[in-house]
């Protein structure tokens, strides 16, 4: 099958795009490397260094390839840039999923699978958050996700243009990167191993539900023929603090001895995100998400082994 992988120099991306690979379907890759790195790129895929925002620099590629699916995974996903810059982030946001989405519509796309979020799309929640419940976006981030969702549905009900929305929780693993706000794995996996401070925001109490990205991944691929016009979360439903997961990294670092700084949570951060990804488990008879002890290690080899 031709499939188009945006992002796929990315974390997600790059793990979906060699996945895709390994099955022997023909890959495309769409990235702009503002984030993303070209030794994430898989040798066997095509690669297009594009700017989804930019319509005109890809209609003559949807022309030529004739895609049959698209995994829709590239965005702009600082919060905090998000709302420093909204126009930025509703640019690469919605006009880049409205091109994508037209494109799809006046090429015959057969499909796009939407990467979307949980944690700012429900807000702060104490128990894990089903698709059932309202969405309440705080910021620019969340805001532009739930738009995109919106036109997926319009383009779907009138275009033919099917879709799935996959809408995540605290994705982390390997090739994360400890520069973005969201990979706090990665973060403390670089601060650790280069012997640096940590900071616990939230005094360590916040609260997240981590998702490991083969889980991630996984769900992509279960969603190329099913899960039509659905909306799923793909989440553990299990809390785990900031405090709790820098103590589990810990114990692979004995040599590290540095006490964390505490401070206070961040504005805008969630004290609590958690996600029922139950449903996605029912749909397509998946046994269970990896539990966050087996991605940490999984994790934690990675790096170590990159390191050296």
């Amino acid at each position: 099958m031709k499939v188009l992988v945006t992002g796929g120099a990315g974390f997600i991306g790059s793990h979906l795009q060699d996945t895709l690979v390994e099955m022997g379907h023909d890959v495309t890759v769409f990235d702009d490397l503002s984030t993303g790195f070209g030794k994430n790129l898989n040798s066997k895929a095509k690669f297009f260094k594009i700017d989804i925002s930019n319509q005109k620099k890809m209609i003559p590629i949807f022309k030529k390839e004739q895609f049959e699916l698209i995994f829709h995974t590239a965005a702009q996903i600082d919060v905090r840039k998000a709302s420093d810059d909204p126009y930025r982030d509703a640019e690469v946001n919605i006009l880049g999923t409205i091109n994508l989405l037209k494109n799809a519509a006046d090429f015959n796309v057969r499909k796009m699978i939407f990467s979307s979020t949980g944690g700012a799309m429900y807000g702060n929640v104490e128990e894990p958050a089903n698709e059932q419940k309202m969405p309440d976006p705080k910021s620019p981030y969340g805001i532009s996700k739930y738009s995109d969702e919106m036109y997926l549905r319009f383009f779907g009900d009138e275009y033919n243009v099917e879709h799935t929305i996959l809408r995540y929780s605290n994705v982390y693993g390997p090739r994360q990167s400890s520069k973005g706000e969201a990979g706090v794995v990665a973060i403390f996996i670089n601060n650790m191993t280069n012997l640096k401070e940590s900071i616990l925001y939230g005094f360590g109490n916040m609260v997240r539900d981590y998702i490991f990205v083969e889980d991630v991944v996984e769900a992509n691929i279960l969603s190329m023929n099913n899960g039509n016009k659905c909306m799923y979360n793909v989440g553990t439903g299990k809390k785990t603090s900031v405090k709790e997961l820098f103590e589990m990294i810990k114990t692979y670092y004995p040599e590290y001895n540095i006490e964390p700084t505490i401070k206070d949570r961040r504005p805008g951060e969630l004290t609590s995100s958690v996600l029922d990804g139950k449903v996605l488990l029912r749909d397509y008879d998946k046994d269970d998400y990896i539990p966050i002890e087996i991605g940490i290690k999984k994790t934690v080899d990675w790096f170590k082994k990159e390191i050296k």
